[in-house]
């Protein structure tokens, strides 16, 4: 007799992605493994005394979604900092910051910035006067969070601070001014009215802690926090290894955008680390990952390596821009030449490492791919998973070529949202065919992952949404060119197995199979057979990792 199963899930559909057996009733798991898929009563048979039984309904089962590019890093400091470009009332200013007072402990500094940046560049661009920014002020945000010291940054660079801030800062009714700044003061009382100029405000910034490794695991648990929610059981991480960015000298803020690993071993080695991370290293840097003893595909616990990043352009064209006859882009984050970037990615080939590069202009993926076909004619044969980071704009014969290579494209649906209402006019009508052209990606040969790119690489102003349902219904309702727009199923393999098979762990991961491991999310409906706004209100009930819930919904 077998022995009985820890969880067994059933009465519902288990869309398994795996496609010797697609469909089940019923899912049992034992350890942190599905033992058994199949009709309920074969499946039900595994119950012992001790077994957890879940009870589906109408809910749908998939393997849990799987990221396949993040920057947990910024979105663990940015718990810290509201996003504040958009917001252009003042009641919803103080709304976000009493959210983020919900979610920071007691006593560690709030921070927002641009506040009301969005209404002056669109003021700006119009030729018309700036309007004044958001009237906040010490007061409402005290109310929004009493223990907190918070600081927020206007658009026209003046401060506002709350009591709290104030009063770290000793700026009371009767301090001075700091030199080079000034502090704007109730006429009546003299008190502070949390609005500061020039060195006012930048001296408070001055005050705040740096970020330690224990700040960033406040952020970090946070973080870990939003992934379980949306059912996130993995992430392929844009990261940086302490001990080598240490020693190095970069040219950018690129860097900015990586994950220091500390922060995932130090929740590891606690115990609090809840996502399987397939971390991409830098790929300048490539050497001395080799000389670390870091191997292609070696894992650290939860911890996996493999994929190295790097940049190849800004919007890099071959033609200008048909809005603006005298740019055709530029290479904005990469400042090593082509014949250092070429070689780089041969020799991170060769050592077995995977490239996972940023493209975005036509010019820049013609440039990749030969780089690519050159490292792959240069050195010995192997299983090679290379990867096209957002695939913006190649051109008709660049996307054939991606599917000849047999390349993975990491295509993010909210970025095509952000991006229709200037593609057109950009781009053109000709060379706007084969932009963000998944289907035709899919139908040359590539594979793609649907990825969030979550938080944003750089700062706020760039924020991407987390949620894989969120993307899926932009994937699938997709209006501008609908004929690129991809099916549920489809979508559903992007955020499963196909970055499964990227981090080359389809054996493992990525399907509901018995010997994988059970990594699910249970959805509140079946959306394979859902529209995309009803997709959308879908919502995540559980998420489960290793057959333990790290996430149920109890709303």
């Amino acid at each position: 007799m077998s022995e009985p199963a820890d969880l067994i899930l059933h009465g519902g559909r288990v869309w398994t992605v795996d496609p010797e057996r697609p469909e089940a009733r019923a899912v049992a798991v034992r350890g942190d493994r599905f033992v058994a898929v199949g009709p309920e009563q074969e499946v039900l048979g595994l119950r012992g005394p001790a077994t957890q039984v879940i009870e589906l309904g109408d809910r749908l089962v998939l393997p849990g979604f799987i990221d396949a590019h993040t920057h947990f890093g910024n979105a663990a400091a940015w718990l810290f900092r509201v996003s504040l470009y958009e917001v252009g009332d003042a009641p919803l200013a103080i709304d976000k910051v009493a959210a983020a007072a919900q979610l920071v402990p007691e006593g560690l500094w709030i921070t927002g910035g641009d506040l009301g940046a969005a209404d002056a560049w669109v003021a700006d661009r119009a030729g018309r006067p700036r309007p004044a920014p958001p009237a906040v002020d010490r007061s409402a945000l005290d109310r929004a969070a009493p223990r907190h010291p918070v600081l927020l940054r206007r658009v026209d660079g003046a401060y506002v601070a709350n009591s709290l801030a104030l009063a770290r800062a000793r700026l009371g009714r009767r301090a001075p001014d700091p030199r080079g700044g000034g502090v704007d003061r109730d006429p009546a009382t003299g008190e502070p009215t949390g609005l500061l100029f020039g060195r006012a405000g930048e001296r408070m910034i001055e005050l705040m802690p740096p970020a330690s490794l224990e700040y960033l695991l406040v952020g970090a648990r946070a973080a870990l926090e939003d992934l379980r929610r949306v059912g996130i059981t993995s992430i392929h991480d844009v990261a940086r290894l302490p001990e080598i960015s240490r020693t190095r000298v970069f040219h950018t803020d690129v860097e900015r955008s990586a994950t220091d690993l500390d922060i995932f071993r130090e929740l590891q080695r606690r115990d609090q680390l809840t996502i399987r991370v397939y971390a991409f290293l830098t790929l300048a840097v490539w050497r001395d990952i080799v000389k670390s003893g870091i191997r292609p595909r070696s894992d650290d616990g939860l911890i996996r390596f493999g994929g190295l990043k790097a940049f190849v352009d800004g919007f890099l064209m071959e033609m200008p821009y048909a809005d603006d006859p005298d740019y055709a882009g530029d290479f904005t984050f990469r400042f090593v030449d082509e014949e250092t970037m070429a070689a780089d990615i041969a020799g991170a080939d060769r050592a077995g490492f995977d490239p996972v590069i940023h493209t975005i202009g036509d010019r820049a993926h013609r440039l990749l791919l030969d780089w690519y076909e050159a490292a792959v004619r240069a050195n010995p044969s192997r299983d090679r998973r290379f990867r096209v980071i957002h695939a913006w704009y190649p051109s008709a014969r660049e996307v054939q070529r991606i599917g000849t290579l047999g390349l993975i494209a990491d295509v993010t649906p909210q970025h095509l949202a952000n991006d229709v209402a200037l593609v057109e006019r950009r781009l053109g009508p000709e060379r706007a065919r084969t932009a963000h052209a998944w289907r035709s990606l899919l139908e040359a040969g590539a594979r793609l992952d649907l990825v969030s790119d979550w938080p944003g690489s750089f700062n706020e102003q760039r924020a991407t949404p987390l949620a894989p349902l969120e993307n899926i219904a932009l994937a699938v309702g997709r209006e501008w060119h609908p004929e690129q727009a991809l099916t549920v199923a489809e979508a559903i393999a992007a955020y499963t197995s196909t970055p499964a098979y990227a981090s080359h762990e389809e054996h493992r991961k990525g399907s509901i199979t018995e010997g994988k491991l059970a990594d699910l999310v249970v959805l509140s409906r079946d959306i394979l057979s859902l529209n995309a706004e009803e997709i959308r209100a879908t919502e995540v009930d559980l998420t489960i990792l290793g057959g333990r819930v790290i996430y149920r919904r109890t709303d």
